[in-house]
């Protein structure tokens, strides 16, 4: 459970171990008489600073409104210049150089993001639910009756989107592939399995699967896996095959949405909860009925509140087991704050990139003309960089 407590979208206490970004614990905006108040956003542009000057920040204050704050590093003048693109990009109103490090501050009204910006927001928010550690290296066993799971998405035998996954490897670059697998036998193996039956790649996958939960696989098949994951073109192709997937199924589940109420859907946070749902359920079909009900009983005013009920009834129609974790996910990606529902709450170290915005495009999205953002936001997270800071 994140132990932080808030007033809106400020941060006002809870335990100082808490790590609010990759980079920052809760503790390090703590005042000199031990108060907290700091706005999310702020908290998410020093992350982005962090990331940019590649070294470590040491916040020496915040405001007292928390919508600024003083940060140091040396060299200064290279903190000053990554500051100064951060402030380019309108995430910083302000970039000041004090006697003691840097005064930076963020306007009270942000711009708002562009498409490719927000597809690799919602991609890592979601890849921070579904992988730890190198997203790309991830491999993950039977556990829940999916058999292999790969990579950021997850992408498994029982949805069948594994299968055209290492399709794609294949005819990007066959030798490499197979140079993964340092068993020629193995690889063999592994060819005669993606052509089998959906069923019987499943009953393999469980005959490798080990460990506790039985979320590992046996080696040599995991280095294999791994192995994969390291190639940068296949990273490629897996962002870009993801995107394409599951960019095109939100942009039906807005088109479903748009039509049942004439709100636009154009938020982050309501984009990242649509493409979170359809990454681990698919589309919204299957509670389309439940949702029409609910928007007849509740009819929403805002896209905070239709999206919502999109996202409570479809993962009410989940397999009870994992109902919870469904709706902790999608809810509190949609506020931007770790949701509770039955004692289960999900979330993640990569909720500071739900920033409060708008998203600039979303018609281009419904339409299928992204794909030059879909080729930055490719090379972008493949290669490990941001298109955010």
């Amino acid at each position: 459970m994140w132990s932080v407590d808030w007033d809106g979208e400020f941060v006002v206490g809870g335990d100082g171990n808490t790590r609010l970004t990759p980079a920052f614990r809760l503790k390090e905006f703590r005042s000199a008489n031990g108060t907290v108040r700091v706005h999310r956003e702020l908290v998410s542009a020093l992350q982005l600073l962090r990331e940019r000057f590649g070294r470590p920040l040491t916040v020496r204050r915040t405001d007292a409104d928390g919508l600024g704050a003083v940060v140091a590093s040396a060299p200064l003048a290279e903190l000053q210049l990554a500051a100064a693109g951060i402030h380019q990009r309108g995430v910083f109103e302000r970039v000041t150089a004090t006697g003691d490090g840097l005064s930076v501050r963020i306007p009270t009204e942000s711009p708002s993001l562009t498409i490719d910006q927000a597809l690799e927001t919602a991609f890592s928010v979601t890849a921070g639910f579904e992988t730890a550690g190198d997203k790309f290296q991830q491999i993950t066993g039977n556990f829940d009756g999916a058999g292999l799971s790969f990579g950021p998405a997850q992408v498994n035998f029982g949805t069948g989107t594994l299968v055209p996954l290492f399709r794609a490897f294949e005819a990007a670059d066959a030798a490499s592939l197979r140079a993964c697998f340092t068993d020629p036998d193995d690889y063999s193996d592994w060819e005669k399995i993606l052509a089998r039956p959906r069923a019987e790649q499943i009953r393999w996958a469980d005959s490798i699967t080990t460990g506790r939960g039985r979320h590992d696989v046996a080696d040599p098949w995991k280095g294999y896996f791994q192995a994969v994951g390291r190639v940068p073109a296949f990273r490629e192709i897996t962002v870009e095959s993801i995107l394409r997937e599951y960019g095109g199924k939100v942009a039906r589940a807005i088109g479903q949405l748009r039509k049942r109420s004439r709100i636009d859907v154009d938020h982050l946070r309501c984009i990242c909860a649509l493409y979170d749902l359809v990454v681990q359920q698919g589309s919204l079909d299957k509670a389309m009925d439940a949702i029409d009900a609910r928007l007849a009983a509740e009819p929403p005013t805002t896209q905070f509140e239709l999206v919502r009920i999109a996202v409570e009834e479809r993962g009410r129609a989940a397999s009870p087991q994992w109902q919870a974790d469904a709706v902790s996910r999608r809810v509190g990606i949609l506020t931007g704050v770790p949701h509770t529902v039955d004692d289960r709450q999900r979330a993640n170290i990569q909720f500071y990139m739900l920033r409060n915005v708008r998203v600039e495009g979303v018609d281009r999205l419904i339409a299928g003309d992204v794909g030059i953002e879909l080729a930055r936001v490719r090379k972008a997270i493949a290669s490990g960089e941001t298109l955010l800071a």
